[in-house]
């Protein structure tokens, strides 16, 4: 039985350590008292976390006035169709949703700029635009 004395945190302890198991080798290791272990450093509180990001907003593309009182939307961003909504000779009060493009895992619903009938849709489901790609044609 080997006695140690130990301090922890600025408190002694007496310590008894039995030795287990003879050694058949005649070799006997020098006992060596440990160093008391280091205090545990202080853990920082943790950061307070942002407030979570608000949805996407609807991106209203500007329309593009054309010949014939007809009005070019354009994608307003490169992104996918996810889903289109309307329907050629279709009519959308303004603000309601036209179709919804998918950039950088944000849904996007494009809106109707003002009361309308669509002429043409000139995109379809899982089709990938490039800013400035014409989507639809409103009268």
């Amino acid at each position: 039985m080997k006695r140690y004395k130990i301090t922890v945190n600025g408190k002694t302890f007496d310590v008894d350590v039995e030795e287990v198991g003879a050694q058949k080798s005649g070799y006997s290791p020098v006992s060596v008292p440990m160093a008391a272990a280091p205090a545990p450093a202080p853990v920082p509180a943790p950061k307070p976390t942002a407030a979570p990001t608000p949805a996407a907003r609807p991106v209203a593309p500007r329309p593009a006035a054309s010949a014939g009182g007809m009005t070019a939307m354009k994608s307003p961003l490169p992104g996918k169709i996810l889903k289109v909504m309307a329907t050629p000779g279709s009519s959308w009060k303004k603000g309601d949703t036209l179709l919804i493009i998918e950039a950088m895992k944000m849904e996007n619903e494009i809106l109707a700029p003002r009361d309308c009938t669509v002429e043409e849709v000139a995109v379809a489901s899982n089709q990938t635009v490039k800013t400035g790609d014409l989507l639809l044609r409103l009268a």
